[in-house]
């Protein structure tokens, strides 16, 4: 039997989730000579400043970086749910491995695919791999449940 590396993967998603906001903010500083507010990173006067003094495809490329770092904590949950339903149900380590580790790779490829495009046409692109990866999840949380009623 495999050993099963499913739950090394939740702190591997973590990491992966932050990755968008760090290139976020990376891309934005140097754009913006260094400066970056900190103690408000959030504030509505930031993208007024950042409009007057940023090019407009630096703040687009941000503002893309950022709705991928969001979905990806939005996400979370029903990854760490889905992991841990699967491991309770005793599903096998290949099935957990090749599951999560499928994610982790769309996310991957969801992530990029968000920092990149930047058309309407091919943004679809992009909500394929979202579904995909959705379906692997509904998947994994399906086999744990015929599992438990089996």
């Amino acid at each position: 039997m495999a050993p099963n590396y499913s739950l090394h993967t939740i702190p591997i998603y973590w990491i992966l989730a932050l990755v968008p906001h760090a290139v976020a903010v990376s891309s934005l500083k140097n754009a913006n000579n260094g400066r970056w507010n900190n103690a408000n990173p959030r504030s509505a006067q930031n993208g007024e400043n950042w409009r007057k003094s940023i090019p407009a495809a630096v703040i687009s490329k941000y503002e893309r970086l950022e709705a991928a770092h969001s979905n990806s904590m939005e996400n979370a949950p029903f990854f760490i749910g889905a992991v841990i339903a699967g491991n309770l149900a005793g599903l096998s380590s290949d099935t957990m491995n090749t599951a999560t580790m499928s994610f982790l790779a769309l996310r991957v490829l969801y992530v990029i695919a968000y920092g990149t495009i930047k058309s309407t046409k091919y943004s679809y692109i992009r909500s394929l791999i979202w579904a995909v990866s959705t379906g692997v999840l509904m998947r994994l949380y399906w086999q744990a449940g015929n599992k438990l009623i089996a």
